[in-house]
Order: C-alpha cells, then sequence, then structure tokens
C-alpha cells in the first residue's frame, strides 16, 4: 500500500514516511476518532516551513501528511485484517462460509488502492500542464489515505 504509484505524479515531493516533522500530528489525528483534523498537520507545513506557500512547498507538505497517513494506513490494514482473521477462526468450525473476512478485507483494500490511485491521477490530469496539478495529486491522495485510516480503524474496532 506504499503510495509509490502518486509519487510518480510528483516526481520532485519528498514524501516522508513516519520520521516527517509533523506525523505525531497526524498520528493525533487518527487518535481523535474525527476526521476534521485531516490535512491540519500540512497547513501548519505549510506555514511554518521556508517556501511553504509556493506550489512545490504546498504540495511537498501535502505529500509530506500523506506520507504519515500512509504509515498509519498500513498499521490499521495489519489490524483489520488479523481482527478478521480472529473472528474467521471463531466461525471456521460451524460455519466455515462465513470465515472469509480476512480475504474479504485485503479484497477491498487492493480495490480502494486501485480506485484511489485512478481518482488522484484523475485530479492530477485534470489541471494539464498546470502547475496546480501537483496540488491537486497531493491534496486528493492526503484526503484519500486519511480518510481509509480512519475506515480501517472502524472496522477492526467493532464491539
Amino acid at each position: 500500500m506504499k503510495i509509490a504509484a502518486i509519487a510518480l505524479l510528483l516526481p520532485c515531493a519528498a514524501i516522508a514516511q513516519d520520521d516527517w516533522l509533523y506525523a505525531p500530528m497526524v498520528a493525533r489525528c487518527l487518535d481523535s476518532g474525527t476526521q476534521a483534523c485531516i490535512g491540519e498537520a500540512a497547513s501548519l507545513c505549510m506555514a511554518e516551513e521556508p517556501q511553504g506557500d509556493t506550489t512545490m512547498g504546498i504540495s511537498d507538505c501535502l505529500a509530506g501528511e500523506a506520507g504519515a497517513w500512509d504509515v498509519l494506513l498500513n498499521t490499521e490494514y495489519a489490524a483489520a485484517r488479523d481482527f478478521a482473521r480472529a473472528m474467521d477462526a471463531d466461525d471456521a468450525t460451524l460455519f466455515p462460509e462465513y470465515a472469509q473476512r480476512a480475504d474479504q478485507v485485503q479484497a477491498a483494500q487492493r480495490a480502494w488502492i486501485a480506485f484511489r490511485d485512478a481518482n488522484c491521477a484523475m485530479q492530477h490530469g485534470l489541471w494539464g500542464a498546470g502547475s496546480m496539478r501537483r496540488i491537486a495529486a497531493a491534496d486528493c491522495l492526503l484526503q484519500m489515505t486519511a480518510a481509509q485510516s480512519f475506515v480501517l480503524r472502524d472496522y477492526h474496532s467493532l464491539p
């Protein structure tokens, strides 16, 4: 679930992972349980970093937050698969036809990745040769990756 495919759209972006300066802020956002904080770390980056208000700076800040979300997404995906496997194990003997949750989580995530990549490529392509394409693709990647992190967190947090 790496964001390499979209990174190709952003060849100069420094897509950081968990070492990005604002990564703890992103982790707190996920822990908060509300999606209202998605993008706040990138906004802070844009305000505080030199050149953060340039096209390159904006897209790099967005890509940095997207990278931090990608780290969390991978953690949430692993937890969702583990949760699904445990539920499958409970059903395997009496209801084996329902013991397919782990495969369903994997299929859903693979389909989501394909959708995310196509959707963000579409956002990138909308702007043609304009410099806004970098910002649009980075923002799309950020928003979709963050939202999916919450989806996976909700899945494995069921009672």
